[in-house]
């Protein structure tokens, strides 16, 4: 008997709950980034050769690999994570020199990566390589230093 007035209240308490609120759309993603990506992806895709590094910069976060005259900058600064970017590989003596067709972080000058060999221990990582980096510009090419490895 108890039950009864329930039955009677359950319409009338069904006739209060709002419509579920609607979802939104799914955001598509920004062409920009995936087209960013993919070129990563595809650019690290294919085989190192002789004269390819990685360099990883603890301060500024910014990790490079290069095959060739591409290098693949990876950073949290402004814009698409990853980019390719073209380079001018030279050697000077020992060293490897890739000047950038435009700055490491979005918007600053061009940038200059000088990897010469020699022992290297990173001050992050503790991790030891048998190559140093160099990250600048032209007017100051060794303004940051990290080790680098041949990229595989």
């Amino acid at each position: 008997m108890r039950a009864t007035p329930l039955l009677i209240l359950l319409p009338a308490l069904a006739a209060c709950e709002g419509n579920p609120a609607p979802q939104p759309e799914p955001r598509e993603a920004d062409p920009v980034i995936v087209r960013a990506e993919v070129d990563r992806s595809d650019h690290l895709a294919g085989s190192a050769a002789p004269g390819d590094f990685k360099a990883n910069f603890g301060e500024p976060f910014i990790r490079f690999e290069n095959r060739g005259s591409k290098m693949a900058i990876s950073q949290s600064y402004a814009g698409a994570r990853y980019r390719v970017v073209g380079v001018e590989r030279a050697r000077d003596g020992d060293a490897y020199v890739f000047r950038g067709s435009e700055g490491a972080v979005p918007g600053d000058q061009p940038f200059v990566l000088t990897i010469e060999p020699g022992p290297c221990t990173s001050e992050f990582s503790g991790e030891k390589t048998r190559h140093t980096a160099w990250l600048g510009t032209a007017a100051n090419p060794r303004a940051v230093r990290a080790c680098a490895a041949p990229a595989r």
